[in-house]
């Protein structure tokens, strides 16, 4: 019994120092295959960015532009490589991981006093972690200021708004390696709007040049002008005008016109319109269906169709905002039965609203309910048109939606829209604007249906739910 004891304890020995062996075996293993990946991950260079917004990851447009690059660019960085920005660097850093083209040089400000002289204005003052972008001879400055912008809050605090590190880096990229830069002219004389300094910033960070056009003065339309732009005129253009511009877009000339909805008497301009087959309607568009508006019915929150000039925002999860438009209609076929060449313009809808919209003609009416006189939708908010001969234009029915305010409502997706349909006018498919990385929580655009179905579940069927629920417990602890 003893020695059948003593060999029972050694089996349980042995036992135990197998499974000692095997768990100091698996634990080897297991930190051997920790580090291998530690070492696989860092040589690949992997990050995973977990912040809200993603600001430390690019975007699919910026990806897309520095896989196509076939030029070497250089960004020179005027600061010690060691004392950069952590958040800067972080984003540069995914720049180098996606184009071997991409190469960063950084200038200590101590060690090169002078070398950003020759770039800059002589009395700008450049601040550290500011870059030079620069392909061959063609170069530009982008300050370190600008990476973030700030706006004030109700609380008259003032506090980081968004960081545009990625839009504006990208946007010189593309200004560096493009041959050309094209020209936008805004037609003046007609007491046009003007736009928000943001919105020239986006075309010039386009690679577009803006310059104004007086077509009484000019003549003609000059030979460089890529694209005509109107921007909602309160004075009809004159006859002359509109022999310049039939000219002009008759030779292949691209326009983006918008319309003012409560400018009515702009016969000259409406007829170029109507010649493209494009009808502006009297008034202001309402919307009836709850989930295409915001607020109220005539803060529109148009259906974005499918086309060339729309593809990077169709079928996404955004919201273009267009308050107080006018309505717009495809009057092809009327112009066919009067005129044959009706069928050289094809008209395709950018912005579209639903069957039961109407326009509010009398925009003095104490009422949004429709009236006799009003008009019967649907509508297009914009259109894009294109001709035989090469030439293109879109009208877009609201002048509004490019104002910071409504813009910075909707995240930048007016903004989006309009240089989209630019760069589609231009013919320029590879550009596509960077938006901002929003530093802060945004508020949401939420279409009128959804609040009221919101409020709906909110305040009455969870409640009644809940108490239902508890009636229930209560019937049945009683009948126990």
């Amino acid at each position: 019994m003893e020695l059948g004891g003593h060999t029972m304890i050694k089996n349980k020995m042995n036992t135990k120092l197998k499974k000692g062996i095997f768990s100091a075996v698996a634990v080897v293993v297991l930190i051997a295959a920790v580090i291998a990946v530690n070492i696989f991950v860092t040589s690949k260079n992997y990050t995973v960015d977990v912040t809200a917004n993603k600001i430390y990851s690019l975007s699919k447009q910026t990806k897309k532009i520095l896989k196509g690059l076939d030029k070497e660019v250089t960004i020179y960085v005027i600061d010690k490589e060691s004392s950069v920005n952590s958040s800067y660097a972080q984003v540069w850093k995914e720049y180098k991981k996606n184009s071997t083209k991409v190469k960063f040089v950084y200038k200590d400000p101590d060690l090169y006093p002078n070398f950003t002289k020759k770039y800059t204005d002589s009395s700008e003052e450049v601040a550290n972690d500011s870059m030079i972008i620069k392909c061959g001879k063609k170069y530009r400055y982008v300050s370190a200021n600008d990476y973030v912008s700030y706006s004030y809050g109700s609380d008259y605090s003032y506090s980081a708004d968004s960081l545009q590190l990625e839009s504006l880096t990208t946007e010189a990229i593309n200004y560096v390696v493009s041959d050309s830069t094209p020209v936008i002219y805004t037609l003046s004389g007609h007491s046009e709007q003007s736009f928000d300094t943001s919105v020239t910033s986006s075309f010039e960070g386009d690679n577009y040049s803006v310059k104004t056009l007086n077509l009484l003065t000019e003549q003609r339309v000059p030979d460089d002008c890529s694209i005509l732009l109107i921007n909602g005129a309160q004075k009809d253009i004159t006859k002359d005008e509109l022999k310049m511009i039939k000219k002009y877009m008759k030779n292949g000339g691209k326009m983006y016109v918008f319309l003012d909805a409560k400018v009515e008497n702009l016969t000259n301009l409406y007829s170029l319109l109507k010649s493209y087959n494009v009808e502006p309607q009297k008034g202001v568009v309402v919307e009836t269906d709850a989930s295409k508006y915001t607020q109220y019915p005539i803060y529109l929150l148009p259906t974005i169709e499918s086309s060339d000039a729309t593809s990077a925002q169709y079928n996404s999860n955004i919201y273009i905002l267009a308050p107080s438009a006018k309505g717009l209609k495809d009057i092809t076929e009327k112009n066919a039965k009067k005129n044959s060449s009706a069928s050289d313009y094809t008209v395709t809808s950018l912005l579209s609203t639903s069957d039961g919209a109407y326009s509010k003609v009398n925009t003095d009416s104490a009422t949004l309910n429709k009236e006799k006189n009003d008009i019967s939708g649907p509508f297009n908010i914009s259109v894009a048109v294109s001709d035989s001969t090469g030439g293109r234009m879109i009208v877009t029915g609201c002048t509004n939606m490019l104002l910071q305010d409504i813009d910075q409502a909707v995240s930048g997706a007016n903004t989006d829209f309009v240089l989209n349909g630019v760069n589609y006018l231009a013919e320029q498919k590879s550009k596509i604007s960077i938006r901002a990385k929003s530093l802060k929580t945004e508020n949401a655009v939420v279409p009128a249906f959804n609040q009221k179905a919101t409020l709906i579940m909110t305040v009455f069927v969870i409640p009644l739910v809940i108490l239902a629920i508890g009636i229930g417990i209560v019937i049945k602890r009683r009948k126990l």
